[in-house]
């Protein structure tokens, strides 16, 4: 099995998560119940509107939102590769 490069793995993870966190945001400014009810399927029967925000969207939160999911993407895929790494190393 080949060894993963664990910068490149953080790096195309944190590239993933804050691509499809902004897809959201758009998502979510273009048809909030829409993509609200989408999520909430995906807490299997959970009624997740005690926790909607009312706050509303703006540039500032969907950055903050990309930013802080694009560092733990690139901490999650350190994480793995170097997990990965070593689990791969011990066979």
């Amino acid at each position: 099995m080949d060894r993963k490069d664990p910068l490149a793995t953080g790096i195309g993870l944190a590239v993933t998560f804050a691509f499809l966190n902004l897809l959201c945001a758009i998502a979510v400014a273009i048809a909030p119940d829409a993509t609200f009810n989408l999520f909430s399927s995906f807490a299997h029967g959970l009624d997740l509107n005690a926790v909607r925000s009312t706050a509303p969207l703006s540039i500032g939160r969907v950055l903050s939102g990309v930013i802080c999911l694009g560092v733990i993407g690139l901490i999650s895929g350190l994480v793995f590769a170097w997990a990965y790494n070593a689990v791969i190393s011990r066979k």
